[in-house]
């Protein structure tokens, strides 16, 4: 007699025995105990979590002669038939295989016939996503209306494949993946049946190398009884298995937590030896990573992650080396890193950087100091920005006012004025320079218009004649401001010389400004230097991995632009 894998041999027979899907079998058990089971059943999940194993159930409940019953009794002709696969009441079908149109009208053929012995006509349909577009219109009409005592019951991995017109008339049941607990303990049942000894660990080794499917886990079971017989040792396991060693993990994540980089590459360089895979090593710190956090934040809450109680406690113990914050840049750096590596040409030597990254990176302490020095800086720059500017610089800031004399009573608006900001007749002019003109009209507009007065800095009165006014100014920010404000100049120029005034503005840059700007525009080579340097800084890399940003430019202190 051939051998019967641990998968086969050990399917659940009855809805107790599944596990970890009970708001699957409670309403499936309720409809079969109030006579209500639908006629079309749509199971979905991730691959051996009990689809097809909840169908062939489902359907020796409602066979069994019995039932229909919730619990069937398994020894019975039609209950063994159908755990046999053999039945002629319920039929199996893998759609990966039977796609077309005229596997489905075999089917809407075959369903017309009422159950020969058994009490109901059952069709498992499995994988069926894979049905062609034309074969599921082909079923649409009879899934809706089947015959009397017919039921279909699908499964699929990819339920985003079926069509909406086909899952609006099943009811949807969502499989999920069970917990490695319940892998845990089912595991332990069969090797307590099958007289296999194995440590805790070791099971638990293999439900997180499962990823929630019941059926890889036993599968992985089986193999390992394969190597190493009734009596199986850790090591084993972890032959089998290809896994990795979890103390070569801590050693790695021990270093980075207390910042010495050279021992995190040792480790990394140790696991690079034994031939471990960056990603899988990259994977594998990430989740302890994760559960270092986990236990920094809720150092109580162990059942929050997986392992035994030894493991557990060795986590939190490292966990409180560090704060959670500085837990939670490590994991962000490794995770953004972990995305690269399936680009790098090296790998491995893409996660020996991120491991050193992690090592550097600094503690919440050190991380505020840094920030109260960015702080700092950015108020001193901020008040050299503003100390260094002209006294009614561009903008539309107002320019410090005069301090009001020290007398006992308010000063009117017109004393504070003084003799030159008064209006100019328009008879004076006739006589005056030009650049007195423009001096008294611009000391002028700094009580009316701050805004006008600081777009005149460093310009000329071209001309002044009756009715009319040029006015040039050497930057074209400054140009642009008075042509937009035009009216207020027209306005303040009418009430300066006491009759109606237009005012024309050019823009003539100052031939000396040009060559002083030209003298002072840095050398390329000392701007790269300069460039390197600030990139180099230590300081500039910690802002970085704190803030999450990238350079954009580089410009020396107490520039402005």
């Amino acid at each position: 007699m051939s051998y019967q894998v641990l998968a086969r041999k050990w399917r659940p027979q009855g809805f107790d025995e599944v596990a970890g899907q009970s708001h699957v079998t409670t309403p499936l058990r309720n409809a079969i105990r109030s006579g209500r089971v639908p006629h079309a059943i749509l199971l979905t999940g991730p691959r051996g979590v009990g689809k097809t194993t909840l169908a062939r159930i489902l359907a020796r409940c409602l066979n069994c002669d019995e039932g229909p019953t919730e619990t069937p009794c398994n020894v019975c002709a039609p209950c063994r038939e159908i755990a046999a696969s053999n039945s002629t009441d319920v039929q199996e079908i893998d759609a990966a295989s039977r796609t077309s149109v005229d596997d489905v009208r075999e089917l809407i053929a075959a369903i017309r016939y009422a159950a020969a012995p058994g009490k109901h006509r059952i069709f498992v349909v499995d994988e069926v996503h894979m049905l062609s577009a034309a074969a599921f219109n082909a079923l649409l009409k009879t899934l809706e209306e089947p015959p009397p005592r017919s039921l279909f019951v699908f499964a699929t991995t990819n339920p985003e494949k079926i069509p909406f017109t086909v899952v609006s008339r099943c009811q949807r049941y969502d499989l999920r993946r069970i917990g490695a607990g319940e892998i845990v303990d089912r595991l332990k049942l069969i090797c307590s049946s099958e007289d296999v000894k194995i440590s805790d660990a070791s099971l638990l080794a293999i439900a997180r190398e499962a990823d929630g499917s019941m059926r890889d886990a036993q599968t992985l079971l089986d193999q390992v009884i394969a190597y190493g017989g009734s009596e199986i040792e850790d090591a084993q396991v972890a032959a089998v298995l290809d896994l990795i060693d979890r103390r070569l993990l801590l050693a790695i994540l021990e270093a980075c937590v207390a910042g010495d980089a050279a021992r995190a590459l040792g480790a990394c360089a140790e696991a690079g030896e034994a031939g471990i895979d960056a990603k899988r090593l990259g994977e594998n710190l990430l989740q302890l990573l994760r559960d270092l956090v986990v236990l920094r934040i809720a150092p109580d809450a162990l059942d929050l992650v997986e392992g035994s109680d030894e493991e557990r406690a060795e986590l939190a113990g490292l966990a409180q080396r560090t704060d959670a914050a500085r837990l939670r840049r490590m994991f962000r750096a490794l995770l953004k890193e972990q995305e690269e590596l399936a680009w790098a040409p090296q790998p491995f030597a893409v996660l020996e950087m991120a491991v050193v990254r992690l090592a550097a990176m600094p503690s919440t302490d050190e991380v505020s100091r840094l920030l109260s020095r960015l702080d700092a800086l950015e108020r001193k720059l901020g008040g050299a920005a503003g100390n260094g500017a002209p006294d009614g610089g561009p903008g539309d800031a107002e320019p410090p006012r005069r301090r009001p004399p020290a007398t006992g009573r308010r000063p009117t608006q017109a004393s504070q004025r003084s003799a030159a900001d008064a209006p100019m007749p328009a008879a004076a002019p006739a006589g005056a320079p030009l650049p007195v003109v423009f001096d008294r009209l611009r000391a002028f507009t700094r009580e009316e218009s701050p805004a006008i007065y600081a777009a005149l800095e460093g310009g000329k009165l071209l001309a002044c004649s009756e009715g009319a006014l040029g006015i040039s100014v050497p930057e074209a920010f400054a140009a642009e401001r008075l042509r937009e404000k035009a009216a207020a100049l027209e306005a303040l120029a009418t009430r300066f010389f006491g009759r109606a005034t237009a005012v024309r503005v050019e823009l003539v840059p100052d031939a000396a400004a040009q060559a002083s700007e030209a003298a002072r525009r840095p050398d390329p080579e000392a701007v790269r230097q300069r460039r390197q340097a600030a990139l180099n800084h230590p300081a500039v890399g910690h802002a970085l991995d704190i803030m999450g940003g990238e350079i954009v430019e580089i410009r020396p202190l107490g520039e402005v632009r």
